[in-house]
């Protein structure tokens, strides 16, 4: 009779440790939020995990003190090296946005990443409030954002960022 319940619970537990990747990266991806920030005069927008103290895979930046907003995508852009002009193509349902930006390289890290400075908002804001998932394109690199919750944060940006 033990041998059931061992061959039972031996079952249970092969099946229990199988599900541990897929729950893992169940939670991964719902840790990545869109939020809203402002503080003085900087307002951020971005899609990533709510530790601060881990990058956002995307963040555009309105500094209204300064009339400028810059944008990061986090995400290890292949191919390129740091400084290298790099187009960053923007893509939800029909709208699209292409920003010139450049391979950036954060030396903690090691990863090479996409940043653009002085960026016309406008343009990136049309496509981040078109529906659907968000698509970024940097050279051989993309990266799909979910839409979940990003027209809500994208609406607060919208009136606390005084830039066109």
């Amino acid at each position: 009779m033990m041998v059931p319940s061992r061959a039972c619970l031996f079952l249970a537990l092969a099946c229990a440790v199988g599900a541990l990747p897929l729950a893992s990266f169940a939670r991964t991806e719902d840790a990545l939020l869109w939020t809203e920030h402002s503080s003085d005069n900087l307002t951020s927008l971005a899609y990533g995990p709510l530790n601060p103290a881990e990058n956002p895979l995307f963040m555009l930046s309105c500094f209204n003190g300064m009339s400028i907003a810059v944008l990061d995508v986090h995400t290890e852009v292949s191919g390129t090296k740091s400084g290298q002009p790099l187009l960053i193509e923007f893509s939800a349902g029909q709208a699209q946005a292409p920003v010139k930006g450049e391979a950036t390289l954060d030396e903690t890290s090691g990863m090479t990443f996409a940043e653009a400075s002085d960026i016309e908002v406008k343009p990136v804001l049309d496509v981040l409030r078109a529906d659907g998932p968000l698509t970024v394109k940097m050279g051989e690199t993309s990266a799909t954002l979910s839409d979940k919750g990003r027209a809500q944060a994208v609406a607060q940006f919208i009136q606390d960022c005084q830039l066109d």
